[in-house]
């Protein structure tokens, strides 16, 4: 496949990189929730469970990164992730392309 270097090329590329920027952007974003969550309650982590902010925080950030660490596994393992890819190259021409071109092939080797 050849690309052309033209507008869309360009607009593509800028929204793929946009978009690896965003997924990482919100994953900082989501600390600073959990802090300003931790400081919205402090009083009551302090009073009814004995945590200080920082303890809150040293908990809640690695508790959060386990959490979506597992739901990512059970997504994988549950096979809803490869459900979404197929579906993308489903309705992506050039990756049919690329299967029937591999079908051939393999059908030229047996």
């Amino acid at each position: 496949m050849s690309e052309k270097k033209d507008w869309i090329y360009t607009l593509a590329l800028f929204k793929q990189k946009y978009s690896r920027g965003a997924s990482w952007t919100q994953i900082l974003i989501n600390f600073g929730i959990i802090t300003a969550n931790a400081k919205l309650f402090e009083d009551f982590f302090y009073y009814h469970l004995g945590l200080t902010l920082p303890m809150v925080i040293a908990i809640a950030i690695p508790c959060y990164i386990v959490i979506c660490y597992l739901i990512g596994h059970y997504d994988e393992k549950v096979g809803f992730w490869q459900t979404e890819n197929n579906l993308s190259y489903r309705f992506t021409p050039y990756s049919e392309e690329m299967l029937q071109s591999i079908r051939e092939i393999k059908k030229k080797l047996e």
